[in-house]
């Protein structure tokens, strides 16, 4: 049996520190220091990484199928159920093939329509000339837009209780995402009370949307009603209420805070590096002026739709994963018995220099020839949405919001950070901007 590199023993309760303080600096600078495939001594516990393309391509394609989600995604089960995001097969697959015809990019125009108005309201809303939190911006911004593209609704008088409840959850799970040492959340505990308490809240309002629209006699064809029709093309079946609540709290939560964190990012990145941002700026003025985006002019949008691909290198909208063997596993050559969990973190790989030229410099032109964000693509070495049968089913919804909204905030102003240089990274739910990201919004002037 091959043996990875082993950073444990002496220095495991240090490891510890440093994990709880900041998981992805730690892991980056261990995989300088060892190479990107090791094993990692934390606290009592030894932990298997791996961030070489090889072995990530093995896991997540090669052999996806002796790897799952299994016990690795315990925390969010309570959130998502038995949703898409954290099923295995054979349910994730019958879920699969029945949720992907509502994400075709068929339905790229409705889900314009739906974002640019979001997009708009959260701009003339901002206020003039003086500091607001870019993230608060952009969680309203796509949570309404999420909103409109499954529901044709708005939250209306249940928005403030709606990102309340959105909040709390996002604490707790943040909190527990870095907790290597935590109790199970079946424990009564007032952290898992409070999780219950605003899951519930999202809860009564999904059941409620999905009861109301089902009496409807001409709904509307966005993707609730989508998921309602929809049957699994092999088997006939439907979703169950439950299930398709499931599904729905999947793609609300993880889609909308997700892309908020690469909005909030790209502005931050943007901030940081004057000559990109007059680049891209130039680029949006150039091809569209005064007017509306289109699927149309989106295309001719190249520079922007590099600097969010080079964004979510730099910050992957899921910077790490885990998976556990569902059989007894190799890895190369070393054995991993049924019930070893491995993690993924793709950090690591998008910043590695052995696949990178300047791996932390902030450069899109990196993706002006080659714009995928298929990993295959670029052999493994970027895969900001996964790979293999788990890529996550909404990339193209979350690409098109990525590129709309930052195209509309440039077209419309300027975002001038109010501490460029004192950008940090925080661990959540996922990898998010430290503090909000204060700012200010400046109009473009008339022409």
């Amino acid at each position: 049996m091959a043996l990875l590199p082993s950073v444990k023993e002496t220095f495991a309760r240090h490891h510890l520190r440093a994990m709880t303080a900041d998981a992805p600096g730690f892991l980056l600078e261990t995989m300088q220091r060892v190479g990107p495939d090791f094993w990692l001594g934390v606290g009592n516990t030894t932990m298997t990484v791996l961030s070489s393309p090889a072995a990530l391509r093995h896991v997540l394609v090669q052999r996806a199928g002796a790897w799952g989600r299994g016990s690795a995604l315990s925390d969010t089960r309570l959130l998502f159920g038995n949703g898409i995001i954290a099923s295995d097969p054979p349910l994730w697959l019958r879920q699969r093939r029945t949720m992907q015809p509502a994400f075709h990019h068929a339905h790229a125009t409705r889900w314009l329509e739906a974002i640019l108005a979001a997009t708009d309201r959260c701009l003339d809303a901002l206020p003039g000339n003086e500091p607001f939190s870019v993230r608060q911006a952009m969680l309203r911004l796509t949570r309404e837009s999420i909103v409109d593209v499954l529901f044709s609704d708005t939250l209306g008088a249940d928005a403030e209780l709606v990102g309340e409840a959105f909040a709390v959850i996002e604490q707790v799970m943040g909190e527990r995402a870095v907790a290597l040492a935590k109790l199970p959340l079946s424990t009564p505990t007032a952290q898992r009370d409070r999780l219950h308490a605003a899951i519930g809240v999202i809860d009564e309002r999904l059941f409620g949307l999905m009861a109301s629209r089902r009496a409807e006699a001409e709904p509307p064809v966005d993707l609730l009603t989508m998921l309602l029709r929809a049957t699994d093309p092999e088997t006939g079946q439907g979703m169950t209420d439950q299930q398709l609540r499931d599904e729905l709290m999947s793609t609300f939560l993880a889609g909308h805070e997700t892309t908020t964190n690469v909005l909030t990012w790209a502005m931050a990145l943007l901030g940081q590096h004057p000559a990109e941002a007059k680049l891209a700026a130039t680029e949006v003025d150039r091809v569209l002026g005064t007017t509306a985006p289109t699927m149309e002019s989106l295309s001719q949008l190249p520079r922007i739709s590099a600097v969010i691909r080079e964004t979510m290198r730099l910050y992957p909208p899921v910077w790490m994963i885990a998976r556990e063997a569902l059989e007894d596993a190799e890895v190369g050559s070393v054995r991993m018995p049924r019930g070893s969990v491995v993690l993924l973190p793709m950090f690591l790989t998008h910043r590695s220099p052995a696949l990178w030229n300047e791996p932390a410099m902030f450069k899109p032109e990196r993706f002006l020839k080659e714009t995928s964000t298929d990993a295959a693509a670029w052999d493994f070495r970027y895969l900001p949405f996964g790979a293999g049968p788990h890529v996550c089913i909404g990339n193209r919804l979350a690409l098109l919001e990525c590129v709309v909204v930052l195209a509309r905030w440039l077209q419309r102003g300027t975002v001038e950070l109010e501490a460029p240089h004192s950008v940090r990274h925080a661990v959540g739910i996922s990898l998010m901007v430290a503090d909000g990201l204060p700012a200010k919004f400046r109009l473009s002037e008339p022409r």
